[in-house]
């Protein structure tokens, strides 16, 4: 993710970069595809999407897997996370951050507005 060290705060808060994004709804429609697939099917450059594949890999949001495709072996891409798993690991990772650098902030906001677990 290329938002782990930092949240922004704009109209929609993501933990995916605008590419990663794509790629991911992609995958989630249709469960999993090669490289040359997605980048056609997305319009983005096949470098930059192998690029950020690998990335997603390395995350731990895609899984990737050797298979033959058309007689030739490719790498196939999954999603390893549901669209609810990542966003629940995205405000996990937020308020994990916010407690540990602003706890008592955070819990007495949280009592303010009556949120109990």
């Amino acid at each position: 993710m290329v938002k782990v060290e930092r949240v922004e705060f704009d109209e929609k808060m993501s933990p995916l970069s605008p590419l990663e994004e794509k790629i991911m709804e992609f995958l989630w429609k249709n469960g999993s595809a090669h490289v040359s697939l997605i980048a056609e099917s997305i319009g983005a450059p096949l470098s930059s999407v192998a690029a950020t594949l690998d990335r997603l890999v390395k995350n731990e949001l895609v899984e990737r897997k050797q298979e033959k495709v058309e007689g030739r072996r490719k790498f196939v891409y999954s999603p390893k996370l549901s669209r609810d798993e990542l966003n629940v690991k995205f405000i996990e990772g937020v308020l994990d951050k916010l407690m540990e650098n602003f706890g008592e902030v955070v819990v007495e906001y949280f009592h303010k507005k009556g949120i109990k677990k």
